[in-house]
């Protein structure tokens, strides 16, 4: 069958995975420190218009197969995880280059309805980036993605935001917005460090925070923990395996012993589709970490779960319609 977007417009229904906070919350303690006010965060990089296809035939050269089953959602691992931390309650905002087309509008629009405020860096008649993407019976995924460049026409005022996350695509405002916020002690910089691209070292050399992929290593085939790069928390992500994670009890510059790298345990769930559920997990993690106060291990543990829910589901937004706050 074909489906249209699987568009949940969280103003009207607010839910949230978490909704089990007596006092403390039974995943951990919260830091009262940081929990006085809605964290306001800037998630800068990729948005994308994807078209999935649930199928198992993929066509041989000059060849072609059909589905009746398909979808279309907006994507990209800004956004995605910028509808997340929305959706969970937090004050999201996206930096990203859409261009400006009917389509540019329309995802706005969609943005806006997720509860996402949208700095459009590039407003010339050009449409966004797409991706098509092939999702089997096992929920594994293949994807095809097509990037512009985009020239920008526009600047933002960036002030007031709490927290930054790079997802180290759309380099062409990502890299000036990287060395504005990289020079302010008061704002903390996420990285979501899915693969290694061009100019990571400047983005690693301003974070705070580094969630990786499993497949993020550099030419020397060498993980973000054997990497030189002065990082206070670093993880990394395994699909269905523990998360590894390591941090510095008592900040990044302060000369204290890196702890032994970690393990936390994933629940075990039956994936239907993990089509943007590293994405989920970044956008969970911030809202744990920031919005809630949690402590780094116990917003991984949060992050974590959010994840595993929402590859139960087809397609990136169904879980959040199974959420109750």
């Amino acid at each position: 069958m074909c489906h249209e977007s699987s568009y949940v417009n969280v103003n009207e229904r607010r839910t949230l995975l978490v909704a089990e906070e007596e006092g403390e919350h039974r995943m951990g303690k919260i830091d009262p420190s940081r929990t006085s006010e809605k964290k306001k965060g800037l998630f800068v990089g990729l948005c994308t218009k994807d078209i999935l296809y649930y199928t198992d035939d993929l066509p041989a050269h000059n060849h072609k197969s059909k589905t009746e089953d398909f979808a279309t959602y907006i994507g990209g691992p800004a956004a995605n995880a910028a509808i997340t931390y929305a959706a969970l309650g937090g004050d999201a905002t996206l930096a990203t280059c859409l261009g400006d087309s009917t389509e540019s509008r329309a995802m706005i629009e969609e943005l806006n309805g997720y509860g996402v405020k949208v700095l459009n860096y590039s407003e010339y008649d050009t449409v966004p980036n797409m991706a098509c993407i092939v999702v089997s019976s096992d929920g594994k995924r293949t994807i095809l993605s097509g990037q512009h460049k985009f020239e920008v026409n526009r600047k933002y005022e960036l002030s007031g935001y709490d927290f930054v996350l790079f997802d180290c695509n759309q380099q062409e405002i990502s890299l000036d917005i990287l060395s504005e916020f990289g020079m302010s002690e008061e704002k903390t910089v996420v990285l979501d460090a899915g693969s290694f691209k061009p100019n990571i070292e400047k983005f690693l050399e301003k974070a705070d925070i580094v969630i990786a992929s499993e497949d993020f290593k550099d030419e020397a085939g060498n993980t973000i923990f054997e990497m030189k790069c002065n990082v206070a928390h670093k993880a990394v992500t395994r699909g269905e395996c523990p998360i590894l994670y390591r941090e510095t009890k008592l900040g990044r510059d302060d000369g204290s012993t890196l702890q032994d790298k970690k393990e936390l345990p994933v629940e075990p769930v039956d994936a239907v589709d993990t089509l943007g559920a590293g994405d989920i997990f970044h956008g969970a993690f911030c809202y744990g970490y920031f919005e809630k106060g949690y402590s780094y291990e116990e917003a991984l543990k949060f992050a974590g779960k959010v994840a595993s829910e929402s590859v139960k589901y087809r397609g990136p937004r169904e879980w959040m319609k199974y959420l109750e706050r």
